[in-house]
C-alpha cells in the first residue's frame, strides 16, 4: 500500500486564506480492480491510501489552485493522526477540533476501465453538545471579515441541526461570504442568513424542495435568502442562477478516471475565483473546468493547474430564457 502525495505550486500572498469547513472527513482507501465481482472473492492489484471528505477536498484543491485556506474540521484516533500527517505533508493548513470517535474510513472501489466507481462509505462516529460548542468557540476566534467560507457534506450525528445556520450567521454577520454544499433542513435553516451561493447537484435540490421542476425550486431558495444557486448533475451541463441570470453550464468533454471529489472541486475553483475578485462568470468557469480537472486522477481531491487552465478554455456558459 502507498500514501499518496503531490507537488504543489508555491501558495499565492492573499490576505484572507479561504476556511474549508467539512465536519465528517475520512482516511479514504481508492483500492484498484480488474474487475469488481458481488459475492465473490475481488484481489486488488493496488491499494492507495488518501485524504477523503467533502471539506477536506476543497481544501486541498483550493491550495493546489495556489491560494492560503485554513480547513475546519473533526478529528479523532489513529485515523485523525494519519490524517493530519497527510494534510501536513501537502501543506494544507488546518485548524482541527479533536474528538472521543475515531475519524472514519472510507473506500472506493475502481475497476480498470470502468470510470464509474462504488464507495464504501462509513458514518462518522456522533460528536457531543461539547463538541459543537468548542468548535463554535474555534469559528468566533477566527478572523471571518471579507473571507470566503465553503461548507460541505453531511453533518455528523450528534450536532446541532442548525449547525450550518449558526456557522453560516456568523460568517454573514462579520462581512464574510458562504458557499454551501449541503442539503436537507441543515441547509434551509442556514436561508435566512443570506448564504452566498446555495451549491448543490440535481437530485439533492430536489429532495430538499419537492416538486421536480429545478429553477422553480431555484426561486424557492432564492425567496428564502440564498443570493444565488448553482445546481451540478454530474458530467451533464450545469445552471446557475441569481437575481440578474440564468446560465447553462457545459463542462469540458473529458475521458473520467476517477470523478469523486469533482463537486468539491467545482466547489474550491468557485471560492478561489470569489476570493481573488472575479466576476460570476469568471469564478463560475473556473469551478466546472477545476470539476472536470479532477476528474481527470485516479486520486480525488487533486487536480493540475495546467489541466485547469487548459480546460477553461473549454467550458461554454449560456444565457437561459426566463419566459
Amino acid at each position: 500500500m502507498k500514501k499518496f502525495g503531490y507537488s504543489i505550486p508555491p501558495m499565492k500572498k492573499l490576505s484572507k486564506p479561504i476556511i474549508c469547513c467539512g465536519f465528517t472527513p475520512c482516511v479514504q482507501r481508492i483500492i484498484e480492480f480488474k474487475k469488481v465481482e458481488k459475492f465473490s472473492v475481488n484481489r486488488a492489484e493496488n491499494v492507495t491510501i488518501g485524504i477523503g471528505g467533502k471539506g477536506a477536498n476543497t481544501a486541498r484543491m483550493v491550495h493546489q489552485l495556489g491560494n492560503s485556506t485554513e480547513l475546519v474540521e473533526f478529528v479523532g484516533g489513529p485515523n485523525g493522526v494519519l490524517l493530519e500527517k497527510m494534510l501536513e505533508a501537502e501543506g494544507v493548513g488546518y485548524r482541527h477540533v479533536a474528538v472521543d470517535g475515531e475519524t472514519r474510513i472510507c473506500q472506493t472501489l475502481v475497476e480498470s476501465g470502468n470510470p464509474e466507481t462504488t464507495e464504501l462509505v462509513e458514518e462518522m462516529p456522533p460528536i457531543s453538545s461539547k463538541d459543537w460548542k468548542r468548535m463554535m468557540d474555534l469559528f468566533q476566534s477566527l478572523e471571518l471579515s471579507g473571507t470566503v467560507v465553503p461548507i460541505s457534506g453531511k453533518l455528523p450525528a450528534g450536532a446541532p441541526v442548525d449547525a450550518y445556520a449558526q456557522i453560516c450567521k456568523l460568517v454573514h454577520d462579520r462581512g464574510g461570504r458562504v458557499i454551501i454544499d449541503a442539503p436537507s433542513k441543515p441547509l434551509l435553516l442556514t436561508l435566512e442568513h443570506e448564504p452566498a451561493v446555495v451549491k448543490i447537484n440535481d437530485e439533492e435540490l430536489l429532495a430538499t424542495i419537492g416538486g421536480a421542476d429545478l429553477m422553480a425550486a431555484c426561486s424557492e431558495l432564492m425567496k428564502r435568502g440564498a443570493q444565488s444557486v448553482l445546481i451540478t448533475r454530474g458530467s451533464r451541463s450545469a445552471f446557475y442562477v441569481d437575481a440578474l441570470q440564468r446560465l447553462e453550464l457545459f463542462p469540458p468533454k473529458i475521458d473520467a478516471i476517477n470523478p469523486v471529489g469533482s463537486g468539491d472541486a467545482v466547489t474550491a475553483g468557485l471560492a478561489v475565483a470569489l476570493n481573488e475578485g472575479l466576476d460570476i462568470r469568471e469564478a463560475l468557469t473556473l469551478g466546472m473546468a477545476c470539476g472536470a480537472a479532477n476528474a481527470l486522477n485516479l486520486l480525488s481531491g487533486y487536480l493540475k493547474p495546467e489541466d485547469v487552465e487548459r480546460l477553461k478554455e473549454e467550458v461554454v456558459l449560456k444565457d437561459v430564457d426566463q419566459t
